[in-house]
């Protein structure tokens, strides 16, 4: 009995010693942050900015991995079946959980597949207007499309993004129906209702602002809990008439379930260093991201009630992919 004793204080002992050791060393070789969109967009400007810091910080290398498809279904399957080391980790957006949620056959489980690392920051959205259309705020605008059901259109980056799930919670919430007019990618979507083709398109306010302040497009409500300071004359959402209402396209980042928690946790703290200098603040500022450093646990929660909330509205909306 007592070398059983003995055996069990060895094991935890060294457990713990070799537990310290692998943390203080790593990372001792190249990093891969695998993001599943094309370069340009927000989930890649975000694993770049991240990328320069630890880069500095871990003096190793860190390279971005564009891996692009699927609606980033493609870059988190590969880090989902890839080594729980450390050095291969996942920057994703808000469509990882809703494309889970609309997509019911995945190759991975979203949420049992990865440990959660940090949500770095999220980006609200903005409801907008052709100038045209008679309606200059939410209310008058669920008015509107009372006296016309069916008639009012929008459009989005996509079938089944964010942008056109919000949409249709926001829609459901005023007790109107709008015609959704998906996109491939945001620019077009918002061209089109500056041409008056579609009248609304629900993007990012960082994108539009130029537009706005030039008079092709009109500014109805932004999603976030508080005003955007790109646009601090736009009320919210929830301020016009929904309240409670939030919805934002955020970034967070993901390793493989298996990555020892002592690792997450310096991960963790390192970004939130990287992401917390001037110049990287000032760059998601113009972005119109606001800077979130959650622990992993609170990182954890988010996604899960993240999915939670957008199966319930794609149910809802009979939103559904194959």
């Amino acid at each position: 009995m007592k070398s059983n004793l003995l055996r069990f204080i060895f094991t935890i002992f060294f457990g713990i010693f070799f537990s310290n050791v692998s943390a203080q060393s790593f990372p001792s070789k190249t990093v891969r942050l695998v993001v599943g969109f094309p370069p340009g967009g927000m989930a890649d400007i975000v694993a770049r900015s991240v990328s320069e810091k630890l880069a500095i910080l871990w003096k190793q290398p860190v390279v971005v991995e564009n891996r692009p498809g699927a609606s980033g279904t493609i870059a988190a399957d590969i880090v989902a079946k890839s080594p729980g080391d450390g050095y291969t980790l996942l920057v994703i957006l808000t469509n990882h959980v809703v494309i889970a949620a609309i997509k019911p056959k995945l190759p991975f489980d979203a949420i049992k597949d990865f440990a959660p690392v940090t949500l770095v920051g999220d980006s609200p959205l903005l409801l907008m207007a052709n100038p045209k259309l008679p309606a200059n705020n939410l209310m008058e605008l669920a008015a509107l499309a009372k006296s016309k059901p069916g008639i009012i259109s929008y459009s989005t980056p996509g079938d089944g993004s964010v942008h056109h799930l919000s949409s249709e919670l926001m829609a459901s919430s005023l007790g109107i129906k709008m015609i959704h007019v998906p996109y491939i990618g945001g620019a077009p979507a918002m061209m089109d209702a500056m041409s008056g083709i579609v009248d609304l398109n629900i993007g990012s306010p960082s994108q539009a602002l130029q537009q706005i302040e030039a008079g092709k497009l009109k500014a109805l409500a932004y999603s976030g809990q508080k005003r955007s300071a790109l646009l601090p004359n736009v009320p919210t959402v929830s301020e016009s008439g929904i309240p409670g209402f939030q919805a934002a396209l955020w970034a967070g980042v993901l390793a493989p379930a298996k990555t020892p928690k002592n690792i997450i946790t310096q991960i963790h703290l390192d970004i939130k260093q990287a992401m917390s200098t001037p110049d990287v603040k000032e760059k998601m500022g113009k972005m119109g991201i606001d800077m979130i450093h959650s622990t992993p646990e609170e990182f954890d929660q988010h996604v899960r009630s993240e999915f939670i909330k957008w199966s319930s509205v794609a149910k809802q909306a009979n939103i559904k992919t194959e």
